[in-house]
């Protein structure tokens, strides 16, 4: 096998590429390293350097997502939205955007990740900077405290989940996993004003 030299990054990109390919096409439960190294036409050691073990791969197809994920988000909302209404919207649109760009092999490697508690506390991690993405979007207009406050963005961060997958797996509109993240948003935030009145 003759492996083409690459920069470490670059290899890495490759490898995750073919890695999501993997799960798009097989699903998660195929996806090992010798597998990935197969695949991706490279010597064993190399997704083993790069990822050390399975539960590395997964987290880092899952990083890579969630960085792409916040990087958009923080894009969007930088923008002089003015009111809440508009950054509800800007905030469904890019969650649901980043979920249909990021393919449908999203989901299932979310799935995967609660296999062991390092993984489901890694996503953990991962969903609690989204949250705090969407507080800081939030907060010049309404501030979430307390644990209803956590409540708020617990809410929230499933529901745009599950639309977003749902819409990344084609089973749902982009227009209408959007209008109904936003129509989620917009009740659970006036649910939590009303409470806290």
């Amino acid at each position: 096998m003759v492996v083409k030299r690459l920069r470490k990054e670059d290899r890495r990109v490759q490898l995750l590429e073919v890695a999501r390919g993997i799960v798009r096409q097989q699903g998660t439960e195929v996806l090992t390293l010798g597998y990935l190294a197969e695949r991706a036409n490279v010597t064993k050691p190399i997704p083993y350097d790069h990822f050390g073990d399975r539960e590395g791969l997964l987290m880092a197809l899952y990083q890579d997502y969630s960085d792409r994920q916040l990087a958009k988000f923080r894009e969007t909302l930088a923008v002089d939205s003015k009111t809440l209404e508009k950054t509800i919207r800007f905030f469904s649109a890019a969650y649901i955007d980043c979920a249909i760009t990021a393919g449908p092999e999203t989901g299932p490697i979310a799935a995967a990740l609660s296999g062991s508690r390092a993984l489901q506390t890694f996503r953990e991690a991962c969903v609690a900077e989204c949250a705090d993405c969407l507080r800081t979007a939030l907060s010049p207009f309404i501030v979430l405290k307390g644990v209803q406050g956590e409540a708020v963005l617990t809410a929230i961060i499933g529901a745009a989940d599950a639309l977003s997958t749902a819409a990344g797996n084609g089973a749902l509109a982009r227009n209408i996993a959007e209008d109904m993240l936003s129509g989620a948003m917009t009740g659970v935030l006036e649910t939590y004003v009303n409470s806290t009145k």
